[in-house]
């Protein structure tokens, strides 16, 4: 198969312009088949672009093109440090082929559950990252004037950084047609959108973008137990060690690697199944540490070309969404991580676990040794540990659902307490790093019911629940919102959760250290 570009034989310019021209002339004559000379430009246009990214062998065009006549996706943005990799049916490996690296499928429409493949990529220390592509939304209630009653999620993707769908149509429209056929406008998701005219109340980054990374599993402790060396250090050092309104707790001095002092500096996390989930740590030593993933002498071979922060609710909600929508579990619900280490070392949750349910209650049945070495039961690879993704296969993003709360980057803004005490990093306005909401009150509801907080969309906060406490979200998922006492926000539940965990689930934190929540990061490439 003759190669496109660095040719080792002797063939000449002339014969590299004809072979260009000749794939060129046989997209024409497909496109001519539909009738559409808009879509001839288009793919035109996408050979050009599949050229410049670097595809150069004949069949990989050939399939790169069949997969973007399929279901049209913003192609992952690579960053420093980043490989795109595949399923090998044992391993993830390193691939060069576009079509062999994602498929985001619609799998309503294949009639095949489980069959989505969202972009995998691994970074220098082996974490895992998932490419969420920039998309409208729209949600279609069971009962409009009950929102705790559930419904649909219809999602469409968009082209670049823009409004519209890969046929060039605008999706903010209320004439849009989307391709079932159903008119009514979308909504661009604020987590891809820019949101500096309105000072970011949706959850907006600081400009237009493509899409994000997430992090596959949530945050796990790197290197050996009981071994600080086995671990590298962050430029972040710790603000509070184990802690209740402020008073130190001398009950609980160590943790994964041993006993901890105010100032000693944090180990960087990893992103990987079968590790222990990292607790004990303050909502501002986590949100410090989420921006430190791109620090000197990071393990990730992260540069400052590309921006990592802690998950707001906004890019929580953009994930819950995509999961629950045709192009990652249609409608059906993740099941939880239930597994608990028993607390060896302090550490409760594994990640990358699936129950045999959604509603299983918490396993505590394993030691953390036994999981790290054997790996068995749920773990992410087992046909039973994938139902816990995102995807339900093994290319989607896990521990939404149980494992570990986790905190996001959201939080009310009283004049005492918690929020003074543990929120030292998240005070002032929102950012395209934080979402303030408004309200101060110790009463939920009441803060929850707020009219401005109400108008916020997209973070699966108000679209999908029905009230402040209780269990009101969809798929009857943990309602908690913030109040004076605990002003930050939490996501996705706990292992012993049981059916209240999942991806809409949310839940108040007072910001200090905890045993059940730890966290996951987002990256923006620049």
């Amino acid at each position: 198969m003759k190669i496109l570009k660095e040719e080792k034989g002797s063939i000449t310019l002339f014969v590299l312009i004809a072979m260009l021209f000749f794939v060129m002339y046989l997209v024409g004559m497909y496109m001519l088949s539909a009738n559409s000379e808009s879509s001839l430009t288009r793919e035109t246009a996408r050979i050009k672009e599949i050229y410049e990214q670097g595809v150069n062998n004949i069949q990989d065009v050939y399939n790169t093109l069949e997969r973007k006549n399929k279901t049209e996706v913003n192609a992952p943005k690579l960053v420093t440090g980043m490989t795109p990799v595949k399923w090998n049916e044992t391993e993830f490996i390193k691939t060069t082929s576009y079509d062999e690296w994602y498929s985001y499928e619609d799998t309503s429409a294949q009639k095949q559950e489980n069959t989505s493949k969202w972009a995998n990529a691994e970074t220098e220390d082996g974490s895992m990252w998932v490419w969420i592509p920039r998309f409208a939304y729209k949600i279609n209630y069971t009962n409009s004037s009950d929102k705790s009653q559930g419904g649909t999620i219809d999602v469409v993707f968009l082209k670049d950084d823009t409004n519209k769908d890969f046929r060039g149509l605008d999706v903010t429209s209320t004439n849009y047609i989307d391709e079932n056929g159903v008119q009514g406008a979308y909504i661009v998701h604020p987590a891809f959108r820019d949101g500096t005219k309105n000072g970011f109340a949706n959850g907006e980054w600081n400009k237009e973008i493509t899409g994000f990374w997430m992090a596959k599993f949530e945050a796990g402790y790197a290197g050996t137990a009981g071994d600080e060396s086995s671990a590298q250090d962050s430029n972040v050092k710790l603000s509070v060690v184990n802690s209740w309104n402020g008073i130190e707790n001398a009950n609980i001095d160590t943790n994964y690697y041993g006993s901890r002092n105010i100032g000693d500096k944090i180990k960087y996390p990893v992103f990987q199944a079968n590790r222990p989930s990292m607790n004990y740590l303050g909502i501002s030593d986590v949100f410090d540490l989420c921006k430190d993933l791109t620090g000197d002498n990071n393990p990730y071979g992260f540069t400052n070309k590309v921006d990592s922060h802690l998950t707001k609710n906004s890019e929580w909600g953009a994930v819950a969404y995509l999961t629950y929508s045709k192009y990652g579990r249609n409608g059906q619900e993740v099941k939880i991580n239930n597994v608990n280490a028993n607390g060896e070392n302090t550490i409760v949750a594994v990640t990358g676990y699936g129950a045999s349910s959604v509603s299983a209650l918490e396993d505590t049945s394993r030691t953390l040794a036994t999981l790290i070495k054997r790996g068995q039961y749920g773990n992410w690879k087992t046909e039973q540990g994938q139902t816990a993704s995102s995807t339900g296969n093994i290319y989607g993003i896990y521990d939404l659902s149980g494992g570990l709360w986790e905190w996001t980057a959201g939080y009310i803004a009283p004049s005492t307490g918690n929020y003074i005490i543990y929120g030292e990093s998240l005070k002032g306005e929102s950012s395209q790093y934080k979402t303030k909401y408004i309200g101060t009150s110790s009463d939920r509801n009441m803060n929850y019911n707020e009219i401005a907080n109400v108008s916020i969309i997209g973070e699966a906060l108000w679209e999908t629940s029905s009230e402040g406490t209780g269990a009101t979200s969809w798929e009857n998922d943990y309602s908690g919102f913030v109040n004076s006492t605990g002003p930050f926000t939490r996501r996705g539940g706990f292992c012993s959760e049981s059916s209240n965990a999942g991806v809409f689930a949310f839940y108040y934190g007072y910001g200090h250290c905890y045993y059940n929540i730890g966290f996951r990061p987002v990256l923006v490439t620049e």
